[in-house]
């Protein structure tokens, strides 16, 4: 039986098309990932001196930062990570004062309405905001974008986070600021919901491995780290992240529809015309329409339901195909949220210059690939999940022994109390490195194991527990040392705990995309411990394709070779 994959197959899986869709898809997410990083900034207090003649000594030198009689919270040029009593001294002088004024040369949403001491719960209000719209945003586009298509969600988000960009730099209040961060959040929800599956459905299993480990989250992290050493103002920023939004939303005229989800709909006619365009971009035979349809229909036609309009998050976990699959990767996805935003979201609290470490940070991300194509290719989808937890996992336990053998004595501002910060923040990176690299391989491993009628809806799904776990682990990097090493151990076990369960999913390397739900079923649960797919059944795979090819009258297409012009 001929399948939407021998199908494009035989239009191509790897060529312009394929090449302008990544750069145009992508181009979204990036600047999305500048919409939800904007606070990591604007929660960075630079500094303030008080200028009341009576009430603080002129000649104190403000690179007395980090002592007793610190003028500023400048964590930036602290040696070490900042002591509770630091702080509360800190805020005893603010509180006094009646004349502050913020050091000049940085404008954070901090400093823009003095959010620091008792103001500072304002920032964490902001975020939590943030993280809501957000959350709501991949609902929506996760519910919708299985109902309505993939491209008018991801643009119609795209033309709401460039509006809604450049009106946050209008903002008279932090009440209004919050107000407008809460719909940046839905639309960055919504972008990120769709733009990392419509790439994914274009082209073929060994091509999704390479799409997918693109690191198009750490290009945008570190692309607005760059931008944050160089503008270091948030008004700046946003201007910038609105203008880059409006530029991403200039492809809307060229990137079509899903051609697995118009098939599944019922819309061969619209289906054809997208082969067509493949086609003809990839320099390919021209499919008919008849073809196009009758593949379409046979794929319907494998499940009960025709029209996953029928289907909601619940089916996500009511169906038993694929409920072991969401509780799973939903455990996993949240532990390494929890750990991921900890880190980037408390930047000020390590060693060095807060920019400098913001840079660094992002910049760590990018060879994560290197690591992730190796696992994608030599490794099933659970020996490669679970290697990368496995690592994880070791990096959280090593904070946890660090932080515990030294107790309240982990934040000492001396030469034994440096190195252990530094260990600190090297298991950190490597923690963050390995989120990374685990991420690449589930994000595969999702694509494979939910079917297209549900597949937006899994990764919007994903999305709020990735946002439920974003709003937990600011507070995991704490300056209390027993909350960080008892945090960490909790999520050294659970990455662990889920080390194990990936195992009991079916393995999916391989194997063709499913594109009905009552289809799911068919993948056998293979839970052999086997490093590579079984030959036998790949070459099989291979001898069908071609033999389909034959039978329409179409050049041989190479799957996993070289990539087609």
């Amino acid at each position: 039986m001929i399948t939407l994959d021998d199908l494009i197959l035989a239009i191509g899986v790897c060529g312009p098309f394929q090449g302008l869709l990544v750069l145009a898809v992508h181009s979204a997410f990036v600047v999305s990932v500048w919409g939800i990083m904007l606070m990591a900034f604007g929660n960075y207090n630079p500094g303030w001196i008080c200028l009341d003649d009576d009430s603080i000594d002129k000649n104190l030198s403000l690179d007395a930062r980090g002592e007793s009689k610190i003028l500023s919270t400048d964590y930036s040029t602290a040696s070490s990570i900042l002591a509770p009593h630091n702080t509360t001294d800190l805020c005893t002088l603010y509180t006094a004062c009646s004349n502050v004024s913020f050091l000049p040369g940085t404008s954070t949403v901090a400093s823009e309405w003095s959010l620091v001491c008792d103001r500072a719960w304002i920032l964490n209000a902001i975020f939590i905001v943030q993280m809501l719209g957000l959350m709501l945003g991949s609902y929506l586009s996760g519910q919708m974008g299985d109902r309505v298509g993939r491209k008018v969600i991801l643009y119609g988000m795209m033309a709401l986070h460039a509006v809604t960009n450049l009106l946050a730099v209008f903002s008279p209040s932090w009440e209004a600021f919050a107000a407008v961060r809460f719909f940046i959040g839905i639309a960055v929800g919504g972008i990120l919901t769709t733009s990392f599956v419509v790439p994914l459905e274009f082209t073929s299993e060994f091509w999704r491995g390479v799409v997918a480990t693109i690191p198009v989250w750490s290009i945008g992290t570190t692309l607005f780290s760059f931008a944050v050493f160089l503008l270091k103002d948030w008004r700046h920023l946003h201007i910038l992240t609105a203008t880059a939004s409006g530029v991403a939303f200039l492809p809307v005229f060229w990137v079509p529809e899903s051609f697995r989800w118009l098939a599944v709909q019922g819309r061969d006619v619209q289906a054809g015309t997208v082969a067509t365009k493949i086609s003809r971009l990839n320099k390919r035979p021209l499919p008919s329409l008849e073809l196009v349809a009758t593949i379409a229909e046979s794929e319907r036609g494998r499940a009960e339901v025709e029209n996953s309009e029928h289907y909601t998050y619940l089916d996500l976990f009511r169906n038993n195909s694929i409920r072991k699959s969401s509780l799973v990767i939903g455990l996993i996805i949240f532990s390494m949220s929890v750990i991921y935003f900890g880190i980037n979201f408390n930047v000020q609290t390590f060693s060095g210059d807060f920019y400098t470490n913001f840079l660094i940070l992002s910049l760590m991300e990018l060879p994560c690939v290197l690591f992730s194509l190796p696992t994608l290719h030599f490794f099933t989808r659970r020996w490669g999940t679970g290697i990368h937890l496995l690592i994880l996992s070791v990096a959280c336990f090593g904070i946890t022994i660090t932080a515990f053998s030294h107790g309240d004595r982990v934040y000492e501002k001396n030469e034994d109390g440096d190195l252990r910060g530094s260990i600190i923040v090297g298991l950190a990176i490597l923690a963050k490195i390995e989120i990374i690299c685990a991420w690449n391989v589930i994000a595969i491993f999702c694509t494979e194991l939910f079917p297209t009628a549900v597949r937006n809806m899994a990764f919007g799904y994903l999305n709020i527990v990735i946002r439920i776990g974003s709003l937990i682990g600011p507070v995991f990097f704490s300056e209390n040392p027993a909350l960080l090493y008892i945090s960490m151990a909790v999520m050294g076990l659970a990455i662990l705990l889920g080390a194990g369960l990936v195992f009991l999913l079916p393995e999916t390397k391989g194997r063709p995309l499913v594109d009905m739900l009552g289809c799911s079923k068919k993948f056998p649960d293979d839970r052999g411990l086997a490093f590579v797919v079984d030959q036998k059944e790949s070459m099989a795979f291979k001898t069908k394709s071609e033999e389909i090819h034959q039978g329409l009258g179409l050049e041989d297409a190479d799957e996993s070779g070289e990539c087609l012009a």
